[in-house]
């Protein structure tokens, strides 16, 4: 799943270049990836707590990377 994710992460970088290179003085913003389910509390009888966790956990690691790609392209007008 998080090699998935890194994979994506690769072509959004690729994106994120040719609008620069497009467009070099705009400001290109992304919004995080939020949790898709509560901590707390059972908000779903489809997906099982530990299911839960999970997609989560992996929603928590792509915006993290999002966030870094972020970061590393900040000069070239990312955030």
């Amino acid at each position: 799943m998080k090699a998935n994710i890194d994979n994506a992460v690769a072509e959004i970088r690729t994106v994120l270049e040719q609008v620069h290179a497009l467009v070099p003085n705009a400001t290109t913003s992304m919004a995080g990836y939020p949790m898709l389910f509560s901590r707390t509390q059972a908000c779903s009888t489809l997906v099982s707590a530990s299911q839960r966790v999970i997609l989560n956990d992996v929603a928590v690691y792509f915006e993290g990377k999002q966030r870094e790609l972020a970061l590393s392209m900040s000069a070239s007008h990312v955030r």
